[in-house]
């Protein structure tokens, strides 16, 4: 930590070069705690300013109008003995409209003490964490480089249940190898050293139901979720709203395909959005009957959209969608327009698992050549279907399917542009109860499998260090005391850095129709080693599950899978989820049979912890947390 040490005469040199600023924070202060968990302000408007260095902010007694930097004096209510029972802290976030405005935040405590900055650039949003907060702090946000811009600044006050294992929370662990059969008593992870910052999670209802939830962060910080819900025509279709976040997930809009406020996507059998990271286009896509699907995207983060229609002479299903460089392997496979990328879009038919691309960004494709995957596979086992898991790429342009395949682990991977296809089986020792299996790649072409065994209902990963030709023996990675999971979900950052999300249960209780289930995220960054180590924690409340009783199959409204993604912006991680359990039928406060028939759209963000790129939130260096 610094301290900030000014004089009045260099804030003073500072406030004459300022071009004269609006109205200062108002309210001026905002108390939170566990009564009052959030407070909000509308900042300081800046006409023409830089500000290149947070010490050359005067303190609030010496700048009263707020004319160099912003104050807002936030006061933690609760005694610092709160936090030997809890776990959490404050979380402090400001929006503003344009990323050619930059605003930076620091917080400091009372003895002047930086506790807490984000200072990202080329962003909309900052948003910096106060572990264990109690006291007052004072806010500041620096106008980097504003023009004509004010801000909006929000305070809450987050707090979970104790690291107690029974009940969830932050813990950290090591995996356990399965090197021959699944063993016929479940294994099990015990808990293990870590001295970083804890994993701390926001947890954010989107505001409307969400089947199967895919979700994408930008360059910007700004996010997008598919809310998916049965109030499509007549009803009884299901029809998709694209959402979006620009203050760091605590509120959503709608910015869906509209023309001359007509929904272009009127209906849809799978909901599915997809945002490319490296050009921050956004795909909306939605599959329809009789091999026909709405497909839109948009370059300006959901304030237009050019909407385009793919048919395909099977039925459709199960969609899935990517952005990837031109595949080194075949120079004939390069974009026909701007668009820097070749988009591939795969479905299950049925008899097969085909792909298709579009050089043109989107707005045409055709079929690449032989399917991912036959859904006839007499090598594999015979009838094995066409579902699959969703497309990852890599740096070279190759394209990887996961597929539960026959009952095992598959990956179909295509270096030419989907032309043709090689297939491995990922372990032919743990096999798998569902098609729904997910790969991620990391920024150095390492590959990472997920899936659910078939007989424990626990998750295993694999890794590929040579572009999936073979895998390491599958390592259990289930939390301590989780006894069950479903559809694993996994996103992968720099090497070694990978995160996951699933729902988990610790009641072995299969015959248990209340049986609680928690929203798991787990990070990892050293997952390439021998033994890596995990950090996870439970996004929802620890008594306040987000189902109840089994969770096989769709798992009640959650439907066939969820999401996880990081965050180009500061590498947090963000996870999609389904809340089936809430106050609808007492649920979330009565354990009985039956009673998870809620559908909520959940939006779960990192705000400390480690992250996929950089250093862990909470750290001001590597090796100093």
């Amino acid at each position: 930590m610094r301290t900030r040490l000014l004089v009045a005469l260099s804030a003073l040199a500072v406030i004459l070069l300022v071009a004269g600023a609006g109205n200062a924070a108002s309210p001026s202060s905002g108390t939170i705690g566990p009564t009052t968990t959030s407070a909000a302000w509308q900042g300081q408007s800046y006409p023409a300013t830089a500000i290149a260095d947070p010490t050359l902010c005067p303190p609030a007694s010496l700048d009263p109008t707020n004319a160099v930097c912003d104050h807002f004096a936030l006061t933690v209510g609760v005694a610092p003995s709160y936090w030997t029972t809890s776990v959490g802290g404050a979380s402090v976030t400001i929006t503003w409209g344009s990323s050619d405005n930059d605003f930076d935040l620091y917080i400091y405590d009372s003895a002047g003490n930086e506790v807490a900055s984000s200072a990202q650039g080329g962003t909309t949003s900052e948003q910096a964490f106060i572990p264990n907060a109690s006291g007052t702090y004072d806010v500041v946000v620096v106008p980097f480089t504003v023009t004509n811009s004010g801000y909006s600044g929000n305070a809450s006050f987050i707090s979970q249940a104790p690291a107690t294992y029974a009940t969830g929370g932050p813990v950290a662990y090591h995996g356990v190898r399965e090197a021959g059969a699944n063993p016929a008593t479940a294994p099990q992870t015990t808990p293990a050293r870590y001295k970083g910052p804890q994993l701390t999670l926001q947890w954010t209802d989107v505001g409307r139901e969400a089947a199967e939830p895919t979700l994408g962060v930008d360059k910007t910080g700004t996010a997008f979720y598919a809310a998916a819900t049965f109030d499509g025509p007549g009803g009884e279709l299901a029809h998709t709203l694209v959402l979006r976040s620009k203050d760091a997930g605590l509120t959503w809009q709608a910015t869906t395909p509209e023309l001359a406020g007509v929904d272009l996507h009127p209906a849809t059998l799978d909901p599915y959005v997809y945002l490319d990271t490296d050009t921050s286009r956004l795909f909306d896509i939605d599959t329809l009957l009789a091999g026909t699907t709405d497909l839109s995207f948009s370059d300006d983060q959901g304030a237009s959209w050019l909407t385009t229609f793919t048919v395909d002479t099977e039925a459709t299903d199960h969609q899935t969608l990517i952005a990837a460089v031109p595949p080194a392997a075949n120079p004939a496979v390069r974009p026909l327009t701007g668009f820097p990328k070749i988009v591939y879009y795969c479905v299950n038919s049925v008899v097969d698992s085909g792909c298709n691309r579009s050089l043109d960004g989107g707005i045409t494709f055709t079929r690449t050549g032989g399917p991912a995957y036959l859904g006839f596979d007499a090598a594999a086992g015979g009838l094995c279907g066409g579902l699959h898991g969703h497309l990852a790429s890599d740096s070279t342009g190759r394209i990887f399917v996961p597929k539960g395949h026959c009952g095992f682990p598959w990956l179909a991977t295509s270096s030419d542009g989907g032309t043709t296809w090689s297939r491995v089986q990922v372990s032919k020792q743990i096999g798998v109860p569902d098609v729904q299996t997910a790969v991620a790649v990391d920024s150095a072409d390492n590959l990472y499998y997920v899936w659910w065994d078939d007989v424990h209902h626990l998750p295993y990963l694999s890794v590929s260090r040579d572009h999936g030709q073979t895998w390491s023996t599958p390592l259990m990675i289930a939390p301590p005391g989780v006894q069950e999971v479903n559809f694993p979900s996994i996103t992968a950052g720099d090497p070694g850095h990978i995160a996951l999300t699933f729902p988990g249960t610790k009641s072995a209780d299969r015959d248990d129709g209340a049986r609680p289930w928690d929203s798991w995220v787990v990070v990892s960054t050293n997952a390439l080693d021998a033994n890596p180590l995990f950090v996870a924690n439970i996004g929802n409340s620890a008594t306040d599950p987000v189902h109840r009783g089994n969770c096989t199959g769709r798992c009640a409204g959650m439907f066939d899978f969820l999401d996880v993604v990081g965050s180009p912006s500061d590498g947090t991680v963000w996870a999609s989820a389904v809340d089936t359990c809430t106050a609808q039928n007492n649920c979330n406060t009565v354990a009985a049979t039956g009673e998870a028939t809620d559908m909520r759209g959940i939006a779960i963000k990192e705000i400390a912890g480690p992250r996929l790129y950089g250093t862990p939130l909470g750290c001001k260096s590597k090796g100093h947390c």
